[in-house]
Parts: C-alpha cells; sequence; structure tokens
C-alpha cells in the first residue's frame, strides 16, 4: 500500500486484513523499517487474533 504525503513522498506500508474493525498500527524504531524481525512477529500474532495490524516506513526510510 503507498500513500502520498503532503510533501509529495510515497509512504509504504503492508496491512495484514483480518475483517475485523480492530486496528494496530505498528511503528518501528529510528533507523529500522517496517520489515524488522520484532513488527512482523507482532503483525502475524495479531491476525492470529483476528486484529488487523498496519506497519508501515516513515518517510525518509
Amino acid at each position: 500500500m503507498e500513500i502520498q504525503n503532503s510533501h509529495n513522498e510515497k509512504l509504504v506500508g503492508l496491512l495484514h486484513e483480518t475483517g475485523s474493525r480492530e486496528v494496530v498500527v505498528l511503528c518501528h524504531r529510528f533507523k529500522s523499517d517496517k520489515n524488522n524481525a520484532i513488527l512482523k512477529n507482532v503483525a502475524a500474532a495479531l491476525e492470529k487474533e483476528r486484529i488487523i495490524a498496519f506497519r508501515f516506513d516513515f518517510s525518509g526510510n
């Protein structure tokens, strides 16, 4: 999923869709990205509980 921000930068994210109305936004730490092992594991655990997870890269990453 790509979203354009107000500075014309593309923000890239991954939505782990489960059909739920509950959503958790996962934010990575400094000098990391949306694909680090911790965020992947948390997203997988949330999916098992049928909760949507959205992980993304901040602009500049």
